[in-house]
């Protein structure tokens, strides 16, 4: 490949890493096409961003930035996955797809800066995606409203209660 193409590809490649604050780094060799085209859709389904690049190109886009800490990592065959809105999609892609074809090997990969290895994606992994983060907030935020409501409604009802007991008894 010419120098200047390689430029070329680094200077977009440096541009689109500068909005992800994570990406992960694979290595494919011994993944059959057919498995190679099923690991791009999976990751295409789950929103991110994957190729497959010279690492003198990956070499280049990562110098002098953050994610210059993955250098050591390009060797060999390198496919680079990211995703701007959720760091934690290209990981979990990754490590679900490596359990059903082993051939495919994680490198390891960036978060914030922190070079991770392969015990480091799975954590990334496992963190959860900005959904169930908003979810798990909005529960937060709605946890104190029903506890308030509650308790409001408590007083009320005990009185009701007490009444059709007392009309219950004279009833009888």
């Amino acid at each position: 490949m010419e120098q200047a193409t390689k430029r070329e590809q680094s200077a977009q490649l440096r541009q689109q890493l500068s909005d992800a604050s994570a990406f992960v780094l694979l290595d494919f060799a011994g993944v059959t096409v057919e498995q190679a085209t099923e690991l791009r859709n999976k990751f295409r389904e789950a929103g991110c961003t994957y190729r497959v690049y010279k690492n003198s190109v990956i070499r280049f886009a990562i110098e002098g930035t953050t994610h210059e800490g993955a250098t050591p990592l390009l060797k060999g065959m390198t496919g680079l996955a990211y995703n701007p809105e959720d760091p934690g999609a290209p990981a979990r892609v990754a490590r679900d797809f490596r359990k059903d074809v082993e051939a495919l090997g994680i490198k390891g990969g960036i978060m914030e800066g922190e070079v991770l290895d392969e015990s480091g994606i799975n954590r990334l992994a496992d963190m959860p995606g900005p959904r169930e983060l908003k979810s798990m907030f909005l529960r937060l935020l709605q946890t104190p409203a029903t506890n308030m409501v509650r308790v409001l409604n408590a007083a009320p009802q005990s009185f009701l209660y007490l009444l059709n007991a007392k009309k219950d008894k004279d009833a009888a």
